[in-house]
């Protein structure tokens, strides 16, 4: 009984520190002659639910509540969810963008509250909203091929005329008012002349809605780069290109116009080929005069440096971090240069990188292991970092401010003697004992023998070799010949 009370409070903890929530779905773009659906939904029992409509939009149908549960076992583990939304048809009276008020309600009795959200209405016309699709498809079926307009891919750079080092998001997307039932044969954009990174990966296609001058399109985003020319002049982007599977619906009946026309309707597949076409950049060379601290930075820089420990013994590993932080060309940021005292050990700088998902803002960090030989006091940088800032079209130096470092002599260097600050860079620790002097007398030095190969028993045991050879082959010579001799043997 106690194991059964145990689970039972751990199981309504569990529920109670579940995170409840409404959401609201709506389209983003819709036409005038356009019935739409608007959807709250939350992930529980739902009550006192409001929400007021816009005057600018007609109510056709709703509020209908609906509700859905579920229960699933996975390895002895059981899983419940409930789910309850109110579903609004609406109709827009005029056209615009509208912004439409947030709905509350109370969720298993916590007040929840959806975001405002905007529609915007276009013009109404034969190829908006859903009827777009019905005709759309409707003409592919008659024609046996799928209009340019009403399918196509595209790829939008943020900019086509930048300096060197400039970053450009770019975005592939794909248009379409037909019924897609598959994609083949994909080629993506090669990016030749510049650094790219790709951003964001569709691994499965989803379907928003946008107005694209004035028509409404079904728009899917298939990829999403950040690229940095790394040339100067004209660079072309070598098109991209899609098989589309195009599904519509063709009647073999005839179109009697009776009821049953649609049990005998069947569907075929139209393939087409698009692509974006090709697209050029063009790239300014950045202006002579960059600073001697410049390292390839172009955008909105700041800089900062921190030693992990300001104090340390002599011989003591140490490491001085510099952060860039900024918008720009984040990955392509060289490591700015640090000037040590003449007496430390510095090793190779190590870099990371925190990027945001657009991949053009974040921080990248410069990490400098060094180790000091001798005690004293110093003092680390100014260190001086210089960037290319787009607007002003100039070179901009920031510095971080002077760092002090304290190094006292450790037990070792104190034992030995080894007191003398601000010497030269040592590579061995055995100062003071590292210098032999050099022996003075009489040469010592006596044969110590001779090679073998040179000498009298050589070339002894080669001729009693070359003797003993002879004497065989000599003796084989005989035998074979009384062997041969056949009467000979008999006699």
């Amino acid at each position: 009984m106690r194991k059964y009370l145990i689970s039972f409070l751990l199981a309504f903890i569990c529920c109670s520190m579940s995170a409840q929530s409404l959401t609201v779905e709506a389209p983003k773009v819709v036409s005038m002659d356009e019935t739409f659906r608007v959807v709250f939904t939350s992930n529980g029992n739902m009550s006192d639910f409001e929400w007021t409509v816009s005057n600018d939009f007609d109510v056709v149908w709703g509020p209908q509540k609906g509700s859905m549960s579920s229960t699933s076992i996975v390895n002895g583990k059981r899983e419940s969810s409930h789910t309850e939304t109110y579903t609004y048809l609406l109709q827009p009276k005029t056209e615009g963008s509208f912004s439409l008020p947030a709905a509350k309600a109370e969720v298993e009795r916590k007040d929840c509250v959806t975001k405002p959200f905007t529609i915007e209405v276009v013009k109404a016309s034969a190829s908006s909203g859903q009827v777009a699709q019905g005709s759309s498809n409707a003409a592919a079926a008659s024609s046996g091929t799928v209009s340019g307009a009403d399918l196509f891919l595209k790829l939008t750079l943020s900019k086509t005329n930048v300096v060197k080092g400039e970053p450009i998001n770019a975005e592939l997307k794909l248009y379409t008012k037909v019924d897609l039932s598959n994609l083949e044969d994909i080629t993506f954009p090669t990016f030749n002349g510049f650094w790219n990174k790709e951003t964001f990966s569709a691994s499965t296609i989803e379907f928003d809605r946008e107005n694209v001058d004035g028509q409404v399109y079904n728009v899917a985003l298939l990829k999403r780069y950040m690229l940095i020319p790394q040339q100067e002049g004209k660079i072309y982007i070598d098109p991209a290109e899609i098989v589309c599977v195009v599904r519509v619906r063709s009647n073999n009946g005839g179109g009697t116009g009776s009821i049953f026309d649609e049990f005998f309707d069947n569907y075929s597949s139209i393939r087409k080929r698009i692509s974006t076409g090709s697209m050029t950049v063009n790239v300014k060379p950045l202006p002579s005069g960059a600073p001697s601290s410049f390292e390839g930075g172009v955008g909105d820089f700041r800089i900062s440096a921190a030693l992990d420990n300001s104090s340390l013994n002599t011989n003591e590993a140490g490491s001085l971090k510099v952060t860039i932080t900024g918008t720009g060309n984040i990955s392509m940021l060289g490591a700015p240069k640090v000037v040590f005292p003449a007496d430390f050990e510095a090793y190779d700088v190590k870099s990371s990188e925190n990027i945001v998902s657009d991949g053009t803002s974040g921080t990248k960090t410069f990490e400098y292991p060094f180790i000091p030989r001798s005690y004293g006091s110093y003092s680390l940088g100014p260190i001086n970092y210089s960037y290319f800032d787009i607007p002003s079209g100039k070179y901009v130096t920031i510095s971080t401010p002077t760092l002090d470092l304290n190094v006292t002599a450790s037990s070792e260097d104190s034992s030995s003697g080894n007191n003398m600050s601000s010497v030269a860079r040592q590579g061995v620790r055995s100062i003071g004992e590292d210098i032999r002097y050099i022996a003075a007398g009489k040469d010592t030095l006596a044969k110590k023998g001779s090679f073998f190969v040179t000498s009298v028993s050589f070339y002894i045991i080669i001729a009693l070799l070359i003797a003993t050879f002879l004497i065989i082959d000599k003796l084989g010579t005989v035998a074979r010949a009384r062997k041969a001799d056949v009467a000979g043997t008999r006699n």
